[in-house]
């Protein structure tokens, strides 16, 4: 049973049958499986509705404040995919099926990019199906084991909406330090500098195996199965560096399922005529525009 709390009450007013609609309905790539339980409610197909956006959607995502901290995105889930309840959990796979299902659901199948020529330079105006794209999802395994030893094994998920918005809003912070250090003290020694920079590159790395630790769901070791996030927190900064490499490689390979976002493109110059590949880029702050 569908559920839309965020949704009013079409009974309670006349103009409800003006009310937004499904606009389309759409598979997850994680079929909602790292979700926490009663979080996410699919259809008997396995699927969820998604609605088009609402005017206070897309004044929302000109707001850089409530797109760096990920805010924008999970009122945008909230308001056009009510069957999710926790928005900031979303897989990146699935927010990237749920972006193009929006995107379609709004404004139409097609949307139109710029690809610029890497031989001639010229822009040129692609039409991109969104439904060919969406129809190019693969599903990601729900057992995702990454062996670590003979006897040492993790469970891993893909990254969700919370950890891709962490790393970018402190990734911003800590460019935004050494740029006003270099705006503030113009007279500041190499040294200095260099400390700056290091001290940010060292909360980076921090963050990233932060990240890398509330990945994964579990490590099964002889006699235990643990998943207690302080105990697997202290695992991660204690192991040897190849056993976090093969879990960061495992991440990256889960996290290449989901959509294709490739597109073949050729060039409209007739001298030209190169052809090459591109993606579709998934920036919130245009992905909407109606023109695109």
């Amino acid at each position: 049973m569908e559920d839309f709390d965020n949704f009013p009450n079409p009974n309670a007013n006349p103009l409800a049958k003006y009310f937004r609609l499904p606009g389309l309905h759409v598979k997850l790539p994680t079929r909602g499986a790292f979700m926490p339980p009663g979080t996410i409610t699919l259809t008997a197909n396995g699927d969820i509705p998604i609605f088009p956006m609402a005017a206070k959607d897309e004044l929302l995502l000109k707001s850089p404040d409530a797109l760096m901290s990920g805010y924008a995105l999970e009122k945008l889930i909230e308001s056009c995919a009510p069957s999710i309840r926790t928005p900031r959990l979303v897989s990146t796979q699935d927010l990237d099926v749920l972006l193009l299902a929006i995107r379609a659901a709004t404004y139409g199948e097609n949307m139109s990019l710029d690809a610029i020529c890497p031989k001639c330079s010229r822009t040129n105006e692609i039409i991109c199906n969104l439904p060919a794209l969406l129809a190019t999802m693969q599903f990601v395994d729900t057992d995702n084991m990454v062996r670590l030893s003979h006897d040492v094994v993790a469970y891993i998920r893909p990254y969700n909406l919370h950890n891709a918005s962490m790393l970018a809003l402190a990734s911003y912070e800590e460019t935004r330090k050494i740029q006003a250090l270099e705006q503030q003290e113009p007279k500041a020694t190499l040294m200095e500098k260099n400390k700056v920079i290091t001290q940010s590159m060292e909360r980076i790395n921090k963050l990233n195996l932060d990240m890398l630790a509330d990945c994964i769901l579990q490590i099964v070791v002889p006699g235990s199965n643990v998943s207690d996030k302080k105990a697997i927190s202290e695992f991660v900064g204690n192991v040897p560096k190849p056993w976090i490499e093969t879990i960061d490689k495992g991440l990256r390979e889960i996290n290449k399922k989901g959509i294709d976002k490739t597109l073949h493109v050729t060039c409209d110059d007739k001298d030209c005529n190169h052809s090459w590949q591109t993606e579709v880029e998934f920036n919130p702050s245009n992905f909407f525009d109606a023109a695109s």
